[in-house]
């Protein structure tokens, strides 16, 4: 993501609040869950990018959940685990 757009996401985010759009998210995930649309995987998409933007121990997070996984591919991990 360029960093125009991760401004434009902090500005947002700084907004309406982190109360506001951890709400937000919760009702997109449901407009997601009841119509399956690409738009509403896209509005939590911008949901999440805010939080993460936000959040340091967020982005740390998902580092190490990134590393995690790919260090499970590499020992084949989920070749073990497949159905």
């Amino acid at each position: 993501m360029e960093e125009r757009q991760n401004k434009k996401l902090r500005m947002i985010y700084n907004h309406f609040g982190a109360i506001n759009q951890e709400n937000k998210l919760y009702e997109e995930i449901q407009e997601y869950l009841e119509s399956g649309e690409l738009e509403e995987i896209a509005d939590m998409w911008v949901l999440l990018a805010q939080r993460y933007l936000a959040s340091k121990p967020m982005r740390d997070i998902v580092k190490f959940k990134i590393d995690r996984t790919l260090d499970r591919i590499n020992e084949r991990y989920y070749e073990e685990k497949t159905v």
